[in-house]
This record gives structure tokens, C-alpha cells and sequence, in this order.
């Protein structure tokens, strides 16, 4: 009858050690308040907040250049799978869409810092670049480096056409990276028609690039897309053939 009895008392006794692991490894850490960091690297940033301040992490979000679409997350600190403590702050450096160009000063970009409950937005300001009397595609490549969004407006007058004949904000004020800055562009008197290309699926200062290029001016507009079209041109208009130094509003993904 024991001998019966026997093997059944031993998985009794391996169950009854198994039970007192489990409570030692997983409900003891229930008691712990300690968190564990989601990986959110990758992600859009506003789904990026909401992942973290809803496990009740505080968010402290810097945006600056990167190579990654717009408002996409390319780094963490603390890392996914991190222990800290409930209601410590996670930064996130989030992508404004621009690379930084090789021998530009690094830019201290606008940081925000989010809760559950509130959030409060510090803006740094950088400098703008001087490029008044430039021709239009170096001068978009200047502010673009710097991490704005350059605007050229077309304007009849005088200057020689296809260059920079005033900029908004001016030379040497200070704003936020990310804004856009406007460029007027002289148009000159003769405008032969020139033929649009095809930027659409393109990223967004690539596309703009390419516009100038052409001799057209450029215009960015956003729309909200699913994350993969963020940074990304949806739609460019108009198309077909312009004057020389005509706008093209791009439609971007945000």
C-alpha cells in the first residue's frame, strides 16, 4: 500500500516546492513597485507616450536630427526591459526629420516633458542662418541643416532669379527647430515652363531638395497618416509642367 502510496507523496512534495517558487519569484515582485521599461525605440511618438505614461511612467521627450522619418522614436533612456521605479521619467529622442549634414553644429532642439496628468513644453531656440543673396537650393540646404523646415515663396522683382531676396524670421533671430522658415525667391522676368517631378513617396526634405532642383519652389503641408507614412510625401500638387520658380505644395505624412 505505501509502495503505492509513495510516488504520489513525492509529486505531492514537488508540487508544494513548485507552489512556494512561484510565490517567491512572482508574487513576492508583485510587492516590489518596481516597473519594467516598454522598448518603444521605433514607434511614433505620440503612441510612444501613451505606451509609457499609461504603465505610469513619467516622459521626457527631445526632438532633434535623425535620419528616421518624422516624430519617430530612435532612442531610450532607460531601455525596454529596464526595473525602475513607478513614476521615474523615461526620456525618448525623437526624430524632427532631418539629418544632421556633416561639419553642422549640433542643435539643442525643443524638449517636452509628459505625465499621466499634465504636460509642460520648454522650447530652446537655435539661430538662424544668414542666407539672404544665396541661390534657393543651398539656401533651403542651410536652413535645413540647421533643423528647420524651409518654405521658398516665389515673388516677382527685383534680384536675380532663382536667389533668396528675404527670409522670415531674418538672420540671427532665434526659434524653435522644427519651424518653418521663409525664403522669398526672386522669380526674374522670363519663366519658361519647366516639368514637375514625381517626389510623391519620397521623404520630405529629399523631396524638397529635388523640387529646387528643378527650379520650382516648394511649400510643406501635413497630414496624419498611418505611422509608416510619417515624414513621407503623400501627394504633391500641382503637377504636369509650372513656370520656372512655381510652387509645389507637398502633403506629408505626420
Amino acid at each position: 500500500m505505501f509502495a503505492d502510496i509513495g510516488p504520489w507523496l513525492a509529486l505531492f512534495g514537488l508540487a508544494v516546492l513548485g507552489g512556494l517558487a512561484v510565490w517567491f519569484f512572482v508574487l513576492h515582485d508583485r510587492g516590489n513597485h518596481g516597473k519594467v521599461v516598454p522598448a518603444v525605440v521605433g514607434q511614433p511618438q505620440r503612441q510612444a507616450v501613451e505606451t509609457l505614461t499609461g504603465d505610469g511612467l513619467n516622459v521626457q521627450e527631445i526632438v532633434g536630427p535623425s535620419s528616421r522619418p518624422r516624430g519617430i522614436v530612435v532612442s531610450q533612456r532607460p531601455g525596454g526591459g529596464s526595473q525602475v521605479a513607478s513614476g521615474q521619467t523615461v526620456t525618448l529622442h525623437v526624430s524632427n526629420g532631418h539629418s544632421l549634414a556633416v561639419g553642422a553644429p549640433r542643435i539643442t532642439n525643443s524638449t517636452t516633458t509628459t505625465t499621466a496628468a499634465t504636460t509642460t513644453t520648454t522650447a530652446s531656440q537655435v539661430t538662424v542662418p544668414d542666407v539672404t543673396g544665396q541661390d534657393m537650393a543651398s539656401a533651403a540646404g542651410q536652413i535645413e541643416a540647421a533643423g528647420f523646415v524651409a518654405e521658398t515663396d516665389p515673388v516677382p522683382g527685383s534680384g536675380t532669379a532663382g536667389t533668396v531676396t528675404a527670409q522670415d524670421p531674418p538672420a540671427s533671430a532665434q526659434a524653435p527647430a522644427g519651424n518653418v522658415i521663409r525664403l522669398s525667391v526672386a522669380t526674374g522676368s522670363s519663366r519658361p515652363p519647366v516639368t514637375v517631378p514625381s517626389v510623391t513617396g519620397q521623404k520630405a526634405a529629399a523631396a524638397r531638395a529635388t523640387l529646387l532642383n528643378a527650379n520650382l519652389t516648394t511649400k510643406t503641408v501635413y497630414k496624419q497618416g498611418p505611422p509608416k507614412s510619417i515624414g513621407v510625401v503623400l501627394a504633391e500638387s500641382p503637377t504636369g509642367s509650372q513656370p520656372r520658380y512655381g510652387q509645389v505644395t507637398l502633403t506629408v505624412g505626420s
